[in-house]
């Protein structure tokens, strides 16, 4: 047992505070540079793209479509993976390969050249994010949903300074150059960091599950087979129920992140700065939405899931009267809100409605749903817009596929949560 191992089991002297922290704290490192930067600075290329070769909306959103395209495809065989290989091995081999594609931007002169670089962008992003919901939600159960909340943060915590990171090395570099040294955070950070403290279960440091007491572990080797049988829980009602709600939340929250810049810089009328600012204030705001609804889902299960999607339909719905900056305000407050809950949603869920003993499979295919979304959203919102020239018709979808989205999870039972607080009694 390493020095760390000892000191924070416990056993040499009492432990400060419990390690699974730790292993959220080097979560939310990896998925801010491995995930975060990779997601967030497409919105802030499409522009300078244009401008260069012409292209069109739909046609620079395509790197974003092929992203989460091959992160669906990669996801139903990742959970597999980490069951076999582990997380440390995943993220090694996550970071190296979206590092790389990083890199390689600065090649870029053609479209299928954004397309190819997507591909492996979705492999190595999309793949960290399934290790680190796995990861974490090996060590939690009680504060699951504020444990998952705080180590998912990347997105929120890079958005509000990577615009005035960006900018300013694209103007010094141009957008291929300033890629490939935003991959300097994988390489010098976040990896290092993350092998060197992080462990794959509590029992690897002789620590329980938080959340889990005693007794109850005791009773957990009586678990029901439902719980054991992926295959079977593939063909349950909450399984499927929980697979519209997500594909199509995802649609909706990445369809519109992705063009969030280009429509408050050209048809808000706001300008290039303006827009930049209201990116960043709406990433500033999912930081409260991400820990927020982590609370939320903890004292509302299903319920405080549904409540974060209708957020996101309401999100789309200010973005009709944005002209001005009390308006952008208002549609920055509830996006960054509402979207900051689409990150934990997927975990949370599958913790809660199947367990622990299937949790690295159901993450997997679950977030291979939630690519599918990811992946078609941009690019059919673009599409819109290429043929009305407006984002209205893209915007009344949204807003329509956000209640479809929460009414489908009235159907999903947190049938795991429920049969552990049975144990308890």
């Amino acid at each position: 047992m390493s020095v760390i191992d000892s000191y924070f089991s416990g056993k040499d002297r009492p432990a400060l505070f419990y390690y699974g922290w730790v292993v959220v704290f080097v979560s939310f490192l990896c998925h801010m540079f491995i995930f975060a930067v990779p997601t967030l600075m497409l919105p802030q290329l499409y522009g300078p793209m244009i401008d260069q070769f012409g292209w069109t909306r739909s046609d620079v959103t395509l790197i974003a479509s092929a992203k989460f395209t091959s992160g669906a495809i990669v996801a139903f065989f990742v959970g597999q993976f980490i069951q076999k290989f582990g997380t440390r091995v995943t993220t090694f081999l996550a970071a190296l390969i979206t590092g790389l594609a990083m890199m390689s931007f600065i090649f870029v002169t053609e479209i299928w050249h954004l397309v190819l670089i997507g591909v492996f962008l979705g492999i190595g992003s999309l793949a960290l994010v399934i290790n680190i919901k796995v990861l974490v939600s090996r060590w939690f159960q009680g504060n699951l949903g504020l444990a998952l909340g705080l180590a998912l943060l990347g997105t929120a915590g890079v958005g509000p300074s990577l615009t005035f990171v960006l900018e300013p090395l694209i103007n010094e570099y141009g957008w291929r150059m300033s890629v490939a040294i935003l991959s300097i955070g994988i390489w010098f950070f976040a990896l290092p960091i993350f092998l060197i403290f992080a462990r794959e279960k509590p029992m690897d440091m002789g620590l329980e599950t938080e959340g889990i007491s005693a007794d109850i572990k005791s009773k957990l080797d009586g678990l029901p087979e439902k719980f054991k049988d992926f295959t079977g829980t593939l063909k349950t009602r909450t399984f499927i129920a929980m697979s519209i709600g997500v594909f199509l939340i995802g649609f909706v929250d990445q369809g519109l992140l992705q063009h969030t810049v280009e429509f408050l810089d050209k048809d808000a009328g706001l300008g290039r700065d303006m827009a930049r600012y209201g990116f960043s204030l709406l990433m500033t705001i999912s930081l409260a939405g991400k820990v927020g609804f982590g609370w939320v889902f903890d004292r509302l299960a299903v319920k405080g899931v549904m409540i974060c999607y209708l957020s996101i339909g309401l999100g789309v719905a200010l973005a009709f009267p944005v002209g001005g900056l009390e308006t952008l305000i208002a549609f920055c407050v509830a996006r960054g809100i509402s979207h900051g809950g689409t990150i934990v949603d997927v975990p949370y869920l599958c913790r809660q409605a199947f367990g622990p003993a299937i949790l690295a499979r159901t993450i997997g295919t679950m977030t291979m749903v939630l690519s599918a979304g990811f992946a078609l959203g941009p690019y059919v919102i673009g599409l819109i817009y290429d043929r009305t020239g407006s984002y209205n018709g893209a915007f009344y979808l949204c807003i329509l596929l956000s209640l479809i989205a929460a009414a489908s999870l009235i159907w999903v039972k947190p049938d795991y949560k429920n049969w552990l607080e049975r144990q308890s009694t």
